[in-house]
């Protein structure tokens, strides 16, 4: 379900802003707000502008670098204390889950990524998991149907920790019930 009303989009932003409750930029806003395919850039762009000249955002220097935060005016914590309810509680719980995993995720340097691969016979999924340093996961499966994949690779994407830490489980024997013992 893509978010396309301009007021929606507006309220989508403001609740995550006001949730997430720490000064942002506006790279990190984007990512969080897009992720999960309600808004496309464009209309991200156009509304946060709209919301930032509206005084709903407030744009904050930071002394370290060249690099502004953002953060929720209360003219904005006010306006999607109001209208909040207007966007589905999974388009809000699913959001807000993905956003503070996203923020936790950049906070420690861990970046997930997937990509999928069209080949002759089928799809390449390749799943990664990397900090800072190093690769700490790096998936590939063949798979033959299309369906299946993009299936797979959302999976993936919206709840990387949880495939991580599976992955870790079943490597180690900790979840034997899916072995013949």
């Amino acid at each position: 379900m893509e978010l396309t009303d301009k007021f929606e989009i507006k309220i989508f932003i403001l609740f995550l802003l006001k949730n997430i409750k720490e000064p942002l930029e506006f790279s990190m806003i984007n990512d969080i707000v897009i992720q999960d395919g309600y808004v496309n850039y464009f209309d991200f762009a156009i509304c946060f502008a709209e919301l930032l000249e509206n005084g709903q955002i407030l744009e904050q220097k930071r002394k370290e670098d060249s690099h502004p935060v953002y953060v929720i005016t209360p003219a904005g914590e006010e306006a999607v204390s109001n209208v909040q309810m207007k966007l589905f509680t999974t388009v809000r719980e699913k959001a807000l889950r993905s956003a503070l995993r996203l923020l936790a995720f950049y906070k420690t340097g861990n970046r997930i990524s997937s990509d999928l691969e069209e080949l002759p016979n089928g799809y390449m999924l390749s799943c990664k998991i990397e900090d800072k340093d190093k690769v700490l996961m790096n998936l590939q499966v063949f798979l033959t149907e299309k369906y299946y994949a993009d299936k797979l690779r959302k999976n993936f994407d919206d709840r990387a920790e949880n495939v991580y830490k599976g992955v870790l489980s079943l490597l180690s024997g900790d979840v034997n019930y899916i072995f013949d013992e």
